[in-house]
């Protein structure tokens, strides 16, 4: 029968591998380089979001699955986002894409809080920007030259697109084994999503104990040691470097060897 203590310790254990790969990387990466920034961050966030679970598990009944499913949401984001890229021809320029459209969520979030300050407050609302003030905002950002690469049309200020999450799923098709992993990651994807946003239906799931909530963790850490996995690789080709294993869990959860 699956446990909370079982869970703990796996959540300790990715957090510990994580931050090995980590440690052997130290010194190798001070050049700010957007690939390379991707898979380093990757890992870091990995790290860090395991030693929260660790935490969490810990400290919570087996049924408040609530804070574990809305962390491994974002963990199943990134394992998918990693199996793309791996099965991309041109990484490097995705993951400008996948940049791009995150400046442009940012400065499209500001441009709203603008407009209502223009709208409610006459432009003074403290807190808020001005038009003026975006405006300067964006002409700095504009301004850099290694910003360059995220637009299609800088003048426009018209950044580069990347595709939705179902897309991402969808062009993963690289062999059936690749697809059923891929498939099952994006329905964990989904089933933790229903968390993030209250609703009745989630909230039931909270208060009525089941042992397949603690299944879909436990499943949901074997699509996280396989982004560790494959956050390394960029390294091992660029550098030579060996990923740093551990038996256990390549036993448990090693699945993403036939990419």
């Amino acid at each position: 029968m699956m446990t909370i203590e079982y869970l703990t310790n796996e959540a300790k254990l990715l957090a510990e591998l994580a931050n090995s790969n980590l440690g052997s990387l130290e010194g190798k990466c001070p050049d700010k380089i957007e690939i390379q920034d991707y898979y380093l961050g990757i890992l870091r966030r990995q790290a860090i979001l395991h030693l929260d679970l660790e935490r969490v598990l810990k400290n919570r009944n087996p049924e408040l699955i609530t804070t574990p499913f809305i962390l491994l949401r974002s963990l199943m984001d990134d394992f998918l986002h990693l199996l793309y890229l791996e099965l991309h021809a041109d990484k490097e320029e995705e993951i400008v894409k996948i940049n791009a459209k995150t400046h442009k969520q940012s400065f499209k979030s500001i441009e709203d809080l603008t407009n209502s300050n223009h709208n409610h407050f006459n432009g003074a609302y403290g807190y808020y920007l001005n038009n003026e003030q975006f405006q300067a905002l964006k002409d700095t950002f504009t301004g850099k030259q290694e910003n360059d690469k995220y637009f299609t049309d800088k003048d426009q200020f018209k950044f580069k697109t990347f595709i939705p999450l179902s897309q991402v799923a969808e062009n993963i098709t690289y062999s059936r084994d690749v697809e059923i992993f891929k498939d099952r990651a994006f329905y964990l994807w989904k089933e933790f999503s229903s968390f993030v946003h209250y609703s009745n239906s989630s909230f039931y799931l909270e208060t009525n104990r089941n042992p397949v909530n603690l299944q879909k963790i436990e499943e949901g850490f074997q699509y996280c040691y396989n982004s560790i996995y494959l956050a390394f690789k960029y390294f091992e080709r660029t550098f030579g470097i060996e990923f740093i294993d551990n038996k256990e869990l390549k036993e448990r959860h090693g699945i993403i060897y036939v990419c």
